[in-house]
Parts: structure tokens; C-alpha cells; sequence
């Protein structure tokens, strides 16, 4: 049986350039996940302020033995 396990990583809106995705695709396809895409969704800032943010969708698939 096959199951997914998804990661958000929370995308910085200056502080996230190209050259920093590049580093978190790498590290976390290192692990088994692969990029799924971009979403935007609410978050909160630092002052609890409802914003909404990107994050990159990672999943990982597992195979599990029954």
C-alpha cells in the first residue's frame, strides 16, 4: 500500500530567491520528496496578522508492506 507524506515549506517574500529554492529542492530530494508546486495560503506575520504566504508543496511516497 502506498501512502504520501506532504511537507509546506513557508517561502520568505524577499528572503526566498531562486538560488534558495534550489537549496531546499536539493536538500529535501536528498530525503525523497519531490516538488509538487507553489501554493498560497493564510498565514500569520510576526504581529499575528493574518497574510497570506507561499509555501512549496513537497511530497514523499512510501510503499508499506501489508
Amino acid at each position: 500500500m502506498k501512502t504520501y507524506e506532504y511537507e509546506l515549506v513557508k517561502m520568505e517574500p524577499v528572503e526566498t530567491d531562486s538560488d534558495t529554492v534550489q537549496e531546499i529542492l536539493n536538500d529535501r530530494g536528498s530525503r525523497g520528496y519531490r516538488f509538487i508546486g507553489i501554493q498560497k495560503m493564510w498565514a500569520r506575520d510576526s504581529d499575528y496578522q493574518a497574510i497570506q504566504r507561499n509555501f512549496l508543496v513537497l511530497e514523499k511516497e512510501m510503499e508499506e508492506e501489508l
